[in-house]
């Protein structure tokens, strides 16, 4: 039997085993449901996101910087990963400094000490030096002139070449200078300037003896202390320390090595020194550049991922409570959506696309951001960036999924809303 209502035809079924009808449902009555598309319901997100542009964009601050915080702390890692330099590698890695355990030893080596060190496969170079301690310089011998203490290292030829100085005028000196004891001294540029030493060939007194400036620097490649003092031949330096009274010299052997060999010859060099007694010498060397440099890029990614999860959170947060007031003020709508034939599900859907765009939006601007923060960084600095555009699609899901995260419990609450009591809203 056929019955027909307005525009529906509601088709009865047979009876069933036990004589009963069956309950019509949609598909009896000849009504169709209604469906919500793809398209449609991104279209309709689209739309309702970008009716409020700023707002959306205050929305999403903490998403973006989130993003941006991720994808700046894997570019910055990996750029800096990269552009170490080779002075880094070459000069301040390749370098191991002997002391002796004991710096009140009268003789802690033989004079052939950087002999032995040579015979060590790895060894570029090595040489003595004695730091004499804080002696008072003058320009002029006249006392009455108020002087400047400044810390005396007296160095060999090879050692001083380990430290290498950058000279602005004049010479090192060299085998001959050391062995005759020459009256001879190299200045660093602020203690030149102090002593208002503006070339070579001009005299200063140490301790009231005359001494010919020889050379001027500006920089060293290894032991930034002689940037703070005077250095004159090894031998010079052993007489001012027989000559004057003061701080016990600090002695050591400076060792250039090549790269990657310094921790091996960290270990070898005491007992190359001092093969009767190695315990009495302790050797200083550099940590591994490639180790070092992983625990710094390490540490930069930890911090900055734990920054950018924090962002993150709170731009989830953040979406979820407009969301939660964007319900409140599109009651009607919702009411209106529902009344024409819009299912719950559709309602809810709608919300977690508009929430999932919103942190979409935020993952691709931050990302953005981020990829831009990197590139700038890198070229002021000469570096060359290196940036994986997969963390830049990362940040653009993970701002997806805080979106969807933040329009669940909104979304939900909407469906919830009866139809009537939204329309009087």
């Amino acid at each position: 039997m056929n019955l027909r209502l307005g525009p529906a035809v509601i088709r009865w079924r047979p009876l069933g085993r036990r004589g009963r009808t069956a309950r019509p449902g949609w598909e009896q009555l000849g009504i169709t449901l209604p469906r919500l598309r793809g398209g449609d319901l991104l279209r309709e997100a689209g739309l309702s996101v970008l009716r409020h542009p700023g707002r959306s964009l205050v929305t999403v601050v903490g998403t973006i910087l989130g993003a941006a915080a991720y994808v700046c702390a894997l570019g910055l890692g990996a750029t800096l990963n990269s552009q170490v330099s080779s002075s880094f590698d070459a000069r301040r890695a390749t370098e191991v400094v002997v002391q002796p355990e004991d710096q009140h030893q009268p003789l802690p080596w033989t004079a052939d000490a950087p002999t032995r060190l040579l015979r060590l496969n790895g060894v570029v170079r090595a040489g003595r030096r004695i730091t004499v301690g804080e002696r008072s310089l003058r320009r002029t011998i006249d006392t009455s002139v108020q002087g400047s203490s400044v810390p005396v290292i007296g160095s060999d030829p090879e050692a001083l070449r380990v430290m290498a100085p950058r000279l602005t005028a004049g010479r090192l000196f060299d085998r001959f200078h050391d062995d005759n004891g020459a009256p001879v001294v190299l200045l660093s540029t602020p203690v030149s300037r102090q002593l208002s030493i503006d070339r070579v060939g001009m005299a200063i007194f140490i301790d009231g003896r005359p001494y010919t400036v020889m050379g001027i620097y500006d920089g060293v490649a290894r032991r930034d202390e002689a940037m703070a003092a005077v250095i004159v031949p090894y031998r010079l330096g052993e007489s001012i320390v027989t000559a004057g009274a003061g701080a016990e010299p600090v002695r050591d052997l400076l060792i250039e090595t090549r790269p990657g060999a310094a921790q091996t010859i960290g270990r070898q060099a005491a007992l190359a020194v001092r093969p009767d007694a190695p315990e009495e010498l302790r050797a200083i060397a550099p940590p591994d550049p490639r180790t070092l440099r992983r625990e710094i890029e390490g540490d930069l990614t930890s911090a900055t991922m734990l920054l950018s999860l924090v962002a993150l959170v709170i731009g989830t947060v953040s979406i979820g409570n407009a969301a939660t007031g964007a319900i409140a003020a599109r009651s009607a709508e919702i009411g209106l959506r529902r009344a024409v034939g819009a299912r719950p599900r559709h309602v809810f859907l709608q919300l977690i696309a508009e929430t999932s765009m919103l942190g979409a939006l935020g993952g691709a601007v931050g990302a953005l951001l981020g990829v831009l923060t990197v590139s700038v960084i890198a070229l002021v600095n000469a570096w060359t960036p290196v940036i994986d555009l997969r963390s830049a699609g990362v940040a653009c899901a993970a701002g997806t999924a805080a979106g969807l995260l933040a329009g669940l419990i909104p979304a939900a609450r909407a469906v919830r809303i009866p139809p009537a009591q939204a329309l009087q809203r």
